[in-house]
């Protein structure tokens, strides 16, 4: 039984320190724009299912990377389904304040926050992160529960900003995504 939420501690390099990355590898991480249009594109029907959804407190470098004045958000994990496949795991660290109480981030069910986010021209987005998971991460546990080969796996982070609401998006690209062919 997998324990929500997964932990996502890893060694986070900017995307200039990260080297030995394929061609694929780079065109999926440093991917500027929506991953969740790129998927889509990449796909038949794509999916959102969500894994768990959680007021949880930041940890001491989350709390780095978006305010210190924020302790407390809503953690959201979701899987991204290309052709009913698990492609991408996804987490987010959405901010609750007292200013915030109908965010509309905070209501997304199965909806991405791709095609939200990206539709409002106010987003900014901070450099990219890369992470690198080995075989003995926790996120294996996920991998295995989702019956895919243990792999090590590949992650990106961003802060986005809109509208002065910081939040915090990791993805990871899972056993079978595209980044690996």
């Amino acid at each position: 039984m997998i324990t929500f939420p997964l932990s996502l501690s890893a060694d986070w390099q900017n995307t200039a320190q990260v080297s030995g990355l394929s061609s694929a590898e780079q065109e999926w991480l440093f991917e500027p724009h929506s991953l969740t249009a790129k998927l889509k594109s990449q796909s038949q029907h794509f999916a959102v299912k969500v894994l768990s959804e959680q007021k949880v407190d930041l940890s001491q470098s989350q709390q780095a990377l978006l305010s210190d004045q924020v302790n407390t958000v809503l953690n959201r994990e979701v899987l991204l389904l290309c052709d009913e496949q698990p492609i991408v795991y996804a987490q987010s660290w959405l901010p609750i304040t007292s200013n915030n109480t109908n965010n509309q981030l905070h209501n997304m069910g199965e909806r991405p926050l791709g095609d939200v986010i990206f539709q409002d021209p106010a987003l900014k987005r901070t450099d990219i992160e890369i992470a690198r998971f080995d075989d003995n991460h926790s996120l294996q546990s996920l991998v295995s529960e989702l019956n895919l080969p243990n792999r090590p796996l590949l992650g990106r982070r961003s802060v986005f900003s809109l509208h002065n609401y910081q939040f915090l998006v990791c993805e990871v690209f899972l056993p079978g995504a595209y980044l690996y062919s």
